[in-house]
């Protein structure tokens, strides 16, 4: 038989060239859960900030939404989800990238599901603060004998939006999905 004289080498099994073997897959072309978990932060930022961030229930006045969009800082969660969303695209569909630009792209998505996150805790704490704030203005003094305005502080409700807890949540994921995916890719290499 051709092909197995005295200097033929056989592959052993297992080998990517043995004839019966399966090739592992490609680590290039099977993208990371943490590359999609980064995906779908970025996408989920982008609709927390069109969704309300906060709602405050008065007896009078009744039930008012506040959308991220409707102040600058919506705007702002808007574009920084949508950076980490083309991030984590270029991670795990795009074309490879120079060790350059997948350094800055790495840095920019992880920043920005760090904003993300810092924009939120900050929104949160400022959104207690406020309403801390309307009930000690609202509050009884010397000029409301008969405590209607202690009444009316009382009866107020600031609730925290799906939009802001999205956003926090968002960044957070992001940004550890982020800085796993760049510790494993050094363990790989």
């Amino acid at each position: 038989m051709p092909g197995q004289g005295p200097g033929y080498y056989q592959q052993p099994p297992g080998h990517p060239y043995y004839p019966g073997a399966v090739a592992p897959p490609a680590q290039a072309s099977r993208p990371l859960i943490a590359g999609w978990v980064v995906l779908a932060a970025g996408v989920a930022a982008v609709v927390g900030s069109l969704l309300p961030w906060a709602s405050i229930s008065a007896p009078i006045l009744g039930t008012v939404s506040v959308s991220g969009t409707d102040g600058a800082d919506g705007w702002i969660t808007l574009v920084l989800g949508l950076v980490l969303a083309a991030g984590a695209g270029l991670r795990i569909r795009g074309p490879r990238l120079p060790s350059l630009a997948t350094i800055v792209t790495n840095v920019v998505a992880i920043g920005s599901a760090l904003a993300l996150f810092i924009i939120g805790v900050w929104k949160i704490v400022d959104l207690r603060s406020t309403e801390n704030e309307l009930r000690d203005s609202l509050s009884s003094g010397p000029d409301d004998p008969f405590g209607i305005g202690d009444a009316f502080s009382n009866a107020v409700q600031v609730h925290l939006g799906a939009g802001l807890v999205l956003i926090t949540a968002a960044g957070l994921a992001g940004a550890v999905a982020m800085v796993l995916m760049l510790l494993r890719g050094r363990v790989r290499t």
